[in-house]
């Protein structure tokens, strides 16, 4: 969800709630796996169960989703990990730049 694609509000206001559904959705396969399993739905692990969702059928029934370790105390930093690009964003269509490049380049 990093980047929203849809260029209209109402195209985002979209996108968003199909995140936010989808999220959901994920969060409750993993409470549901959690009380089959005995287990917390924290410590199902969360990608196991969007995995599972992307592949279900209807009818399918919910396998037993991978449970992760319990860490007591396990603290990580929110940062973030990926530096900017030298390169300018891309403003215009690829061709029109293709084009100028073009322009640019010596003739040979």
């Amino acid at each position: 969800m990093e980047i929203l694609h849809c260029k209209t509000v109402a195209g985002v206001r979209k996108e968003l709630a199909v995140f936010a559904l989808v999220y959901n959705l994920v969060r409750r396969a993993m409470e549901e796996a959690g009380r089959r399993q005995g287990v917390e739905a924290a410590r199902i692990g969360f990608v196991d169960a969007w995995r599972w969702l992307q592949e279900a059928r209807p009818g399918d029934e919910l396998p037993p989703l991978v449970v992760n370790p319990d860490r007591p105390g396990r603290m990580r930093p929110r940062m973030r990990k990926r530096r900017p690009k030298q390169y300018p964003l891309m403003t215009r269509p690829r061709d029109e730049l293709r084009k100028a490049l073009l322009k640019q380049r010596p003739a040979a």
